[in-house]
């Protein structure tokens, strides 16, 4: 998917504030069996990558309660999204359809395509650990996010309709059956709920800008427009600071939605699992060498600034400055 036809440079340099709201932060931890995931997780894919140890560390900082076993299935999923995209960037025309089809029926064609052999066994492994009916919406998830990157010419006008996109493209659906299968929750026990597709909104935005912010000098940095930063640079003729001023207002929004909505009883057990969800992925996307070129330790608190160079960012923090 194409991003608008102007994509302004990173701020590589400067300076630039970081207004954040630092409620669901001091949730944030990383799951005591981490040794434990890690180890079966090499296990089972033989020799990771960066991106798939990426996937794993994401997993023990976004799913802290979850049983370990559970954690392990998100993470080997998690990882099997990042080999699937390498096959669509390599091959943006490869056809799906008749893949994800075989796919229901338990018998997959991979065409030749190692990505799609290590897809298969993970969505074998998948249905065996989910279950038939979460299972089939995981199913639906991943290729609903995987239709949505094939190539296209149209962009976004604008930060609402870079949203509606990413929606798919962020594979947030399947993500949200992730979720439900590490919380052990049913969600149809829930779907009487009015809140809960306001709930589930509010943790897609938090997720996806959090991640834009965080990530915007990686993106950048290898041309890929889907960041609402540079959206908002190329769409709404913003300064850099303005641009991020904003992704911060639009993660501060999402945050008291979210707290609103999760103070409801018919909703609340699920609401405080995704509280973890979420403050673990703002950990994260702060420390990972994914976004951030290097590995940055644990912090205990949120940064104020931060500065873009080219092969990494560095955080800064100020006392009585930024956050919320």
């Amino acid at each position: 998917m194409s991003d608008a036809v102007h994509r302004p440079a990173p701020a590589l340099g400067v300076e630039l504030a970081l207004s954040l709201p630092k409620t669901l932060f001091g949730a944030a931890l990383v799951h005591p069996r981490a040794a434990w995931v890690r180890a079966r997780y090499d296990e089972w894919v033989g020799r990771p990558g960066a991106s798939s140890r990426a996937a794993v560390d994401q997993c023990l900082h976004i799913l802290p309660h979850a049983p370990a076993e559970r954690v392990l299935d998100v993470a080997l999923l998690l990882s099997l999204f990042g080999g699937l995209d390498d096959l669509l960037e390599a091959n943006p025309h490869t056809e799906l359809a008749t893949y994800f089809s075989s796919l229901r029926t338990g018998h997959a064609s991979t065409d030749g395509h190692p990505e799609l052999d290590v897809l298969t066994r993970g969505m074998q492994h998948a249905q065996r650990a989910l279950g038939p009916r979460l299972f089939a919406q995981l199913l639906s998830g991943v290729e609903q996010w995987a239709n949505s990157m094939a190539p296209t010419a149209s962009g976004w006008a604008d930060l609402d309709t870079y949203l509606q996109l990413r929606r798919a493209d962020f594979g947030f659906d399947a993500i949200r059956v992730m979720v439900d299968h590490a919380a052990g929750i049913d969600l149809d026990e829930h779907r009487t709920s009015p809140l809960l597709d306001e709930l589930l909104a509010a943790c897609f935005e938090h997720a996806l800008f959090v991640n834009d912010l965080f990530s915007y000098r990686k993106e950048t940095q290898a041309g890929d427009g889907r960041n609402a930063v540079s959206v908002l640079l190329s769409t709404a003729g913003m300064t850099p600071q303005a641009a991020v001023d904003v992704v911060c207002e639009r993660i501060t929004a999402a945050e008291r939605t979210f707290a609103d909505l999760g103070a409801h009883a018919d909703i609340a057990q699920y609401a405080t699992f995704w509280r973890h969800v979420l403050a673990g992925n703002l950990a994260w996307s702060m420390t990972t060498p994914r976004y951030n070129g290097v590995q940055r330790p644990a912090a205990s608190s949120l940064p104020t600034h931060m500065v873009l160079h080219p092969d990494h960012t560095e955080y800064r923090y100020r006392q009585g400055n930024g956050c919320r």
